[in-house]
């Protein structure tokens, strides 16, 4: 029995023996003193059980192990000196994934030592993934690695498919992934076995979701490691799908989260505290980590005036939305989130609620699915004070509402986008629009729906909104020209100048749409269309050709109220589809506005109810006013201009000049608002024949109280004439 356990002993020996005398070690190094210069040479020439030898240097290339079991290690493997970590890098330089396994590699398949950075990811199943190390259908083991500066769609560090890797002490930091698993991405019944006694440190990555760490249809997680950006991470940094489907190990918080409001400029530093406006910080994406989440007192993230972008201010796109933090510019037009046609800008996903964004321009988004916006899975964000414009052609829809989500729109424009699909499209939500324009927006010849705004099994309200000069281009699905609508209320809406290639110039009902108080005129082809079985409730509105103007075979109540007239719209910038005083449209409104949501501003922050009735049409006519003197420019020789800017924010300038040589003393120039009560005066005197003066409203009163938005009159009386103009002030 002894003799047979020591032979037995001795065949195992030999066999060891004979796989370690047949077992290679590849010397790679830069240079030329090694077997080969690039590492991907000494995989190609290694069989299982080989260890490819990497000398310190950079080495720009993306490697994959092709199935091979190899160890692939710098000479941190054999000395255990950290330095080599960091001196031995293998840079992907934007070509794709840096290191891949993607052939049924095993445990012994073993990436050791290296830094690993600046990979762009591999294209799998309609994504980039996988920024750093990219792995499908593979088991392999990451040791002692710094995985760093990678980017991808989803996985800016690493993705795993399909996989069971072993990581240990490696760190993982400042990766970006569009839109999930900024650090780490597992799908697809993935697993990470994260060692407990060589702890790794995962901190300061970046994605729309999940900045740190993202699964997706995956078994429970363990994550256990050293340092974590925060020790008690919530969903920004955590995603995870089935949720909470991890546990935590976590020793050391990278930063401690600052619960207080902070502050970012264009010309700030993310190494200042951003606790005030005189140390800003550079970058949202930056100040989104940094805040706390406090439920009982909401923080907010105040933006200065200036572009945000990713090459000035290295802003990382799409922004992570987070309950209870509101993110809130300075001003509309130059408060900019620039996505430079790069990704969409703004995530809000996974129940985020409880806050705004208000004050600044979103632009130049690139995602198919919501270039500049998307909204999903039981989101409530509310959005104030927008301008939404000149999302990436090549994309289908520049604002995405779907799953659950009911996000206020209030005071947003969406204008001047050619888009492929719609620029707004919600599905399975319930959004409310109030007080909006959507503007001078098409769709592609190819795949178009509604010039405007799309909404599918959706239940919006549509509110003081105007909708004008968008186009519905698509010979097959080119209907709504202003809205394509399911089950949707329309109330004191303007729609006028919208065309659309099939049906519905104006407005397309696919199912129970009510109207109330709206103008749809000037649109082609026809005003409304209707689907089959869409029914199609219309009172006191003002449609253009009455029932005749209505296409398809949908259901009609025609209730009260409603005319066929023409509304007589102002024209002209920036106000055209205001009425005129003799538009037909004035105090023809519903009698009874209860129940109607109606908020207390037109859309020129007028008052919504003027004279005792409500108009039809998104703005209220306030030309019933105590002044009596008409809105005229030229009168007795002088000409009053339009005040510029006009609509104004901050300030406008009002210029007059006299003409024929009429001898001009003393003048006044007087601002009322609309019920004619005295809001601001100056006065002067010129003893000169011509006169050319000019004078700036900073829209304040005579107590140097900023006045309200809305319209006010300027009356200008010299020599016993008077002239008189309007100006609005928007919000």
């Amino acid at each position: 029995m002894l003799k047979r356990i020591i032979l037995l002993i001795f065949v195992i020996i030999s066999l060891f023996s004979f796989s370690i005398l047949f077992a290679d070690t590849i010397i790679v190094d830069t240079t030329g003193a090694g077997d080969y210069t690039t590492i991907q040479e000494g995989i190609n020439a290694s069989t299982n059980g080989d260890t490819v030898l990497v000398y310190p240097s950079t080495y720009y290339e993306n490697i994959n192990y092709n199935g091979k079991n190899i160890t692939i290690g710098s000479l941190y493997l054999t000395t255990h000196n950290s330095d080599y970590i960091d001196s031995t890098i293998i840079d992907g330089n934007q070509n794709g994934s840096v290191v891949t396994f993607e052939s049924g590699e095993d445990t012994t398949a073993v990436l050791c030592g290296f830094t690993i950075q600046n990979g762009s990811g591999t294209h799998d199943l309609g994504n980039i993934r996988g920024g750093g190390i990219f792995i499908i259908n593979a088991n392999p083991s990451i040791t002692s690695c710094i995985i760093t500066n990678n980017i991808a769609e989803l996985g800016g560090g690493i993705h795993c498919r399909y996989s069971n890797i072993s990581l240990k002490n490696t760190t993982i930091y400042f990766n970006h992934a569009f839109y999930h698993g900024g650090g780490i991405y597992l799908r697809d019944d993935s697993i990470i076995n994260f060692s407990s006694i060589n702890r790794c440190n995962i901190y300061n990555n970046y994605s729309a979701k999940g900045c740190d760490f993202c699964s997706y249809e995956v078994l429970a997680s363990d994550i256990i490691v050293d340092t974590f950006t925060v020790l008690e991470p919530d969903e920004y940094f955590i995603q995870t799908k089935p949720e909470n489907n991890f546990t935590l190990d976590i020793l050391n918080g990278w930063i401690e989260p600052v619960n207080q409001d902070l502050y970012v400029s264009p010309n700030g530093d993310n190494a200042n505290s951003g606790l005030n406006e005189n140390e800003p910080l550079k970058s949202i994406s930056w100040a989104l980590t940094k805040i706390a989440v406090d439920t009982t007192n909401p923080n907010t993230i105040y933006l200065a005036n200036g572009v945000y972008s990713p090459s000035l201010t290295n802003e990382m796109f799409p922004l992570n939305c987070r309950s209870y933090i509101s993110i809130i510019g300075e001003g509309e037009e130059n408060t900019i989130l620039d996505g430079e046609f790069l990704s969409c800008i703004i995530w809000c996903m996974f129940g985020d609620n409880h806050f705004s964004i208000e004050n600044m321009t979103i632009q130049h988004g690139n995602y198919d699915h919501g270039s500049a916006i998307k909204i999903g899975y039981n989101s409530s964000p509310v959005f104030n004070n927008i301008t939404i414009k000149e999302s990436d052609p090549t994309c289908d829809r520049a604002v995405y509402c779907y799953e659950n989500s009911n996000p206020l729109f209030e005071n947003v424009t969406i204008k001047d986008n050619i888009i492929g699909m719609t620029p707004v499209y919600c599905v399975d939500s319930d959004p409310i629009f109030l007080n909006c324009i959507i503007q001078n927006n098409s769709t592609s010849s190819d795949g178009g729906a509604s010039g405007g705004i799309t909404f599918a099994y959706c239940n919006p309200i549509i509110v003081n909104c105007l909708i004008t000069d968008n186009e519905a281009n698509d010979w097959i699905w080119g209907k709504g020209g202003g809205l394509w609508i399911g089950d949707a209320e329309i109330i004191n809406v303007t729609v006028s100048d919208n065309y659309a290639s099939i049906s519905g110039g104006g407005i397309y009902s696919s199912r129970n749409t009510s109207i109330t108080n709206s103008i749809v005129y000037n649109n082609s082809n026809d005003q409304i269309g209707t689907y089959p079985n869409a029914e199609l409730t219309i009172s006191y509105s003002d449609i253009q050709d009455g029932e005749a103007g209505i296409s398809g075979s949908g259901t009609i109540n025609w209730l009260e109220g409603n005319i066929d007239s023409l509304p007589q719209f102002v024209g002209g910038d920036p106000f055209s589809y205001q009425l005129q005083p003799s538009s037909p449209c004035i105090d023809k409104g519903t009698p009874d506005t209860t129940g109607l949501n109606l908020p207390p501003t037109d859309l020129a922050g007028n008052p919504r109810i003027f004279n005792g009735r409500i108009d039809i049409g998104a703005y209220e006519c306030q030309d019933t006013i105590s002044i009596n003197e008409p809105d005229t420019a030229f009168i007795h020789n002088l000409y009053l201009f339009q005040n510029t800017p006009n609509p104004f924010t901050n300030e406008t300038e009002i210029l007059f000049i006299t003409a024929d040589y009429e001898r001009v003393e003393d003048y006044s120039l007087s601002i009322y608002n609309t019920k004619g009560q005295l809001v601001r005066r100056f006065d002067g005197n010129t003893h000169d024949f011509w006169v050319k003066t000019k004078i700036v409203w900073d829209g304040t009163d005579e107590q140097g109280r900023q006045v309200a938005p809305g319209t006010y009159l300027y009356k200008l009386e010299y020599n016993g004439n008077a002239v008189v103009r309007k100006m609005v002030r928007l919000r």
